[in-house]
């Protein structure tokens, strides 16, 4: 062990590039040494590009480029070859093909340039390629957080997550709870960290009605809360700094106490809410609605008689009229401050889905920034806050988009195309990557397919002229890749920022991690219990008759937490890790444990269910295969 701590680090490293990612693991168990050098970044960046497909892409491509071209005439070549042979030159006749002689330098400047066309890291950008290594190839499981039950019923069934976001409070940045509205107009949070009890258990649970239009109306047995309206994704948004919660309710927006799980206060809209931005104060929460968009500022005090409490930790506490101490500034309005005053503006097509909310450029610690709106309609629309409700511009899609995040980092299509080739030189990878800008992405449907698009966001807006001869702030479109061959061959609901790579969900349970250039599918996974990661062959995914089979659970929204990723499918709230076996299940909180013969059981029918509806899918598709052939009307 001396012997091994004399040895000089590079001669460590340059011994486990010769080594298997599993040797390299094992190697960290030995001593406190070889598990720092073990988890060296560039080591584990060589292995994640030795082992990605953007590599496997390319030497496919050139052992096609390098093989002989099957076009001639096989005729002519006969004819040159007995010629040849005729007349005594066949040897010299004979063409070899050359192989280019490279020495060691350039061959390594070559790898090198290689790679660099591959890196999807950006100039100060940090990034723990051990985690990075894991995220791409360790296997995947999904644990299920515990499903709430409805305390009002005897029967005790199962209710629906509405909804879903993060909460981190500012005293505990170590604790973080998953937040959801229930079928009931409850609030729930359930410990993601396992800081507070158990991993993935309930934390804290309202009383039933607190999201209710009518909080003063008591909860019964066969009561039911005007809830979130189908198909609204961005249903809550979450404030960490003032502990606070916004769920959309039909056309209302409830705003709850996270750390007494009571009622607040109560705004209402002319329409119903379909979006919610994501709140951070003390920027105003953007609420679009099915047509208009608000501007909602969250440090609006409440009007008095409009402070409700519906709380398990709290007493009810009734509307509080107009006491003495503010009976002269109702009278009196000028002396004190005014409410702020609500902006909004009028939509010209209905159907906002996702918001999103961008820094202006060399601005960002302001909160001037910019808001980008998607949805049912054709186009992104683009406002500035400073100048709302006035449109800044637009950038067309043509596709119905329903989720958006977006990068720091600029982005061109065509340099991306070239990468993807590996035709880039080192000059102009580092030209593309140290250029201002940023990356918006977004996902929706596109012709019954998905749709991955990523647009490039210049700081120097486009002047468009106008009639009068003047130019005019334009769109801030500097480029754009529109991938719909690829993606998914159903809908995709929503997309994400996950490490380096991009990760997105269809309608048919899958997920997918593409690279930074919206085409190179990294891997991919379904929410199908018992699936297993597939992995990457020549002719695609050896899995994909499974993966297009929609069996599982579909993920409508997608949030990460200390690289975990947490799924929400509509229903309930999964827990995505990247180990071989999940945590927990949903019923693994169950008080009453249930027997081997009853587990085994349940299995049994769980695989009998899905194998049924496999067989059911198929010939459904038969039977719409043949329509219109002479067999059936």
């Amino acid at each position: 062990m001396a012997q091994l701590d004399s040895l000089p680090t590079e001669i460590i490293l340059h011994v486990a590039q010769f080594l298997n990612p599993l040797a390299i693991v094992n190697l960290q168990l030995v001593c406190k040494r070889l598990l720092e050098l073990g988890r060296d970044d560039a080591l584990w960046r060589e292995q994640s590009f030795l082992e990605s497909s953007f590599l496997e892409h390319i030497r496919r491509r050139r052992e096609i480029l390098a093989q002989p071209r099957q076009s001639e005439d096989s005729q002519i070549r006969d004819l040159a070859r007995a010629l040849a042979d005729g007349s005594g030159l066949g040897e010299l006749r004979q063409v070899k093909p050359r192989k280019e002689a490279l020495d060691l330098k350039a061959l390594s400047n070559e790898k090198v340039r290689i790679r660099a066309n591959w890196d999807p890291v950006f100039p100060g950008e940090k990034v723990n390629w051990y985690d990075e290594y894991i995220t791409r190839h360790a296997p995947i499981s999904t644990s299920w957080l515990q499903q709430p039950r409805n305390r009002e019923s005897p029967e005790r069934e199962y209710l629906e997550v509405r909804g879903v976001a993060l909460y981190t409070q500012p005293t505990d940045v170590e604790s973080t709870f998953a937040v959801a509205p229930l079928d009931d107009g409850s609030l729930c949070l359930w410990d993601i960290n396992g800081t507070r009890g158990r991993k993935g258990a309930i934390w804290q649970r309202s009383k039933p009605g607190i999201l209710s239009v009518d909080p003063h109306a008591q909860a019964g047995p066969g009561r039911r809360s005007k809830m979130v309206s189908t198909g609204v994704t961005e249903c809550i948004s979450i404030d960490n700094f003032r502990n606070r919660a916004y769920v959309a309710v039909q056309s209302t927006l409830v705003e709850i106490d996270l750390e007494t799980l009571s009622t607040i206060r109560l705004e209402n809209f002319p329409f119903s809410i379909t979006a919610l931005s994501k709140a951070n104060f003390p920027t105003p929460l953007t609420v679009g609605t099915n047509l208009s968009l608000h501007l909602h500022d969250t440090r609006s005090r409440s009007p008095a008689g409009k402070v409700f409490g519906n709380s398990e930790k709290l007493d009810t506490i009734t509307g509080m009229g107009p006491s003495r101490r503010n009976a002269g500034s109702q009278m009196y309005p000028g002396i004190r401050k005014p409410e702020p005053i609500s902006l909004s503006t009028h939509l010209y097509q209905p159907g906002p889905l996702s918001i999103l909310h961008l820094p202006l450029f060399g601005d960002e610690l302001s909160g001037s920034g910019e808001i980008y709106v998607a949805g049912r309609f054709p186009s992104i629309l683009n406002y500035e806050r400073r100048t709302f409700p006035k449109l800044r511009g637009t950038i067309h899609s043509g596709a119905r988009l329903c989720s958006m995040t977006s990068l720091p980092y600029p982005f061109s299509s065509l340099e991306k195309d070239l990468a993807r080739q590996g035709e880039l030189s080192m000059d102009q990878v580092l030209e593309a990557k140290t250029r201002p800008g940023k990356t918006l992405i977004a996902c929706g449907e596109y012709n019954s397919k998905g749709s991955l698009e990523m647009y490039g966001l210049s700081p120097y807006p486009e002047r468009k002229p106008t009639s009068t001869g003047t130019t005019t702030g334009g769109t801030l479109q500097n480029s754009a890749t529109k991938n719909r061959q690829t993606s998914s061959s159903s809908k995709l609901l929503s997309v994400l920022n996950h490490g380096t790579q991009i990760v997105i969900s269809d309608g048919g349970g899958n997920l997918k991690w593409m690279e930074r250039d919206g085409f190179t599918e990294a891997r991919r996974w379904n929410t199908a219990d018992g699936s297993v990661g597939a992995p990457r062959g020549i002719f695609g995914t050896l899995g994909d008759s499974y993966m297009d089979s929609g069996s599982g659970d579909i993920v409508i929204k997608i949030l990460e937490n200390k690289g975990e990723l947490i799924l929400w499918t509509g229903e309930k709230i999964g827990l995505l890790s990247f180990s071989s076996k999940p945590g927990f299940s949903a019923e693994s909180f169950e008080h009453a444990a249930k027997t081997a013969e009853e587990a085994r059981l349940e299995r049994e029918e769980r695989i009998y269910s899905r194998t049924m509806r496999r067989a059911l899918e198929h010939q459904a598709n038969e039977v719409r295969y043949v329509r219109g052939l002479g067999i059936g009307l």
